[in-house]
């Protein structure tokens, strides 16, 4: 039975997660961190984040604190929500603090720009405990004001899975189940790269028909990848919360990726675009990725079409209008 969730990391996404398990399970404490000290004050202070979902309040069981050791001590689970090129130092930090029984749930898309691999990898290299990920069609916004979402985890360990199932089945959040991680983590960083090519077009004013054939297409691409480097075909092939779902959340939402696509589209640098992102407190994880998926298509030998496209608007500094408007004359038979 769980009685205690630590949160490490108070951004939008994991802060929403903090709101919703807190004030479905009154009987749980939720013990957040942040290494933002304004964050923490504040959330003592007012009960309100100073940057996300500012509308919703903690509850009572929602216990902000600074303090790493308050937080993880006597965890059942641990909620990481850290971006992913600051899990590695996050992970460091924290190692010798999670109980040996707690199950790690990790809510980070990407992978890690240094050494190409899987948060789970890297959480594996600092903690033995049983590790899992979440992935589906989720914006922040939506999950922490308690709106219906879907959502898959992804585990090797199954009772930890169980436990974690049981932990949001009377949430807004519909959990399925799974032991393929490695599709999960895959499904979850790939969908990024894909919403920022959507987001520049949307930003060019193609259209939606556009936009639907780019993502149609490109998503042939990473799937082919996904699938060569360990994910299950059933993640891929079927209409799962953490690939499709989340492909259409993130192309077509208020999401991180598809505006600094947009952003992209309409005219700004890409430095200008994370710039501007980060003057929200917002990562688009997805510019990392890209630039890792475009190289394991090199490696691997695989089509990659529209992903170089999208490569050399984002890294080439390749005009977006013309290059965009090249889309339905690639042959990508695959």
């Amino acid at each position: 039975m769980v009685k205690k969730i630590s949160v490490v990391g108070c951004g939008a996404f994991g802060y929403a997660l903090a709101l919703l398990l807190s004030k479905t399970h009154s009987q749980i404490e939720v013990y957040a961190y942040d290494v933002v000290d304004e964050v923490i004050n504040t959330l003592k202070e007012t009960k309100h984040h100073p940057y996300f979902h500012k509308d919703c309040e903690i509850s009572s069981n929602l216990i902000p604190t600074a303090s790493k050791e308050e937080c993880l001590k006597d965890a059942d689970v641990v909620l990481l929500a850290v971006p992913a090129q600051y899990l590695r130092g996050a992970l460091e930090s924290i190692k010798e603090l999670v109980p040996q029984e707690a199950i790690l749930l990790n809510v980070s898309k990407a992978l890690e720009k240094s050494t190409n691999k899987r948060m789970s990898e890297i959480i594996s290299e600092f903690l033995s405990n049983p590790t899992a990920t979440i992935s589906g069609g989720m914006l922040a916004g939506d999950v922490a004001h308690g709106l219906p979402v879907g959502a898959d985890i992804g585990c090797t360990d199954e009772s930890a899975l169980e436990v974690l199932k049981e932990l949001f089945k009377p949430t807004t959040v519909h959990v399925e189940i799974t032991t393929d991680i490695v599709g999960i983590e895959f499904a979850g960083a790939f969908k990024n790269l894909i919403a920022i090519g959507g987001g520049i077009i949307d930003g060019l004013k193609f259209g939606t028909s556009a936009k639907a054939f780019f993502i149609a297409q490109t998503l042939r691409e990473v799937e082919l990848l996904a699938i060569k480097l360990g994910a299950k075909d059933e993640t891929f092939h079927t209409a799962s919360n953490a690939w499709m779902g989340d492909l259409m959340t993130t192309c077509f939402g208020n999401s991180r990726n598809r505006l600094f696509g947009e952003m992209i589209g309409s005219g700004m640098t890409v430095e200008e675009a994370i710039k501007d992102l980060e003057s929200q407190k917002k990562h688009a994880e997805g510019y990392v990725t890209l630039k890792l998926v475009h190289d394991l298509l090199e490696e691997n030998e695989l089509k990659r079409d529209f992903v170089s496209l999208l490569y050399g608007v984002v890294f080439e500094n390749k005009d977006a209008k013309e290059e965009f408007s090249k889309i339905s004359l690639i042959q990508n038979e695959i």
